[in-house]
């Protein structure tokens, strides 16, 4: 992908998440019917690992950290990661050198995906 193409990408990236933030700001999950229901808790009722992550942005962005942590702690947690990622993959892309994704160490992988799993499974037992 040519310079010129990439970085049209990254900008209209850029502009499509803001619009999104918006959005999810001006028209709250509670109170909109527009937002895709999670498929896995449609069909298994179980939660997935993003289940709630939609209302927890929502309530981040209106200055509620309390209830996004009740709703996703997990989104909340990886907000930031999530944004420096975002970050660094924008200043790439905007540079004149090949782009090379972000990319994270491989000894955090797997204990990464430990703490997914686990955060799943807690979420589900009865009670909780």
């Amino acid at each position: 992908m040519n310079l010129a193409i990439r970085r049209t990408v990254a900008v209209g990236a850029l502009v499509a998440g803001t619009l999104a933030a918006f959005v999810l700001y001006c028209f709250p999950p509670e109170t909109s019917s527009f937002y895709p229901r999670c498929p896995v808790y449609l069909w298994l009722h179980l939660y997935c690992p993003g289940c709630g992550g939609t209302r927890a942005l929502a309530a981040l962005l209106h200055g509620r950290l309390r209830d996004a942590l009740h709703w996703n702690a997990m989104v909340v947690v990886a907000l930031p990661f999530a944004c420096v990622f975002a970050s660094l993959a924008f200043i790439r892309a905007m540079r004149s050198k090949a782009f090379i994704w972000p990319s994270l160490p491989q000894p955090i992988l797997a204990p990464l995906l430990l703490v997914i799993g686990i955060f799943t499974l807690v979420r589900n037992l009865p009670g909780h």
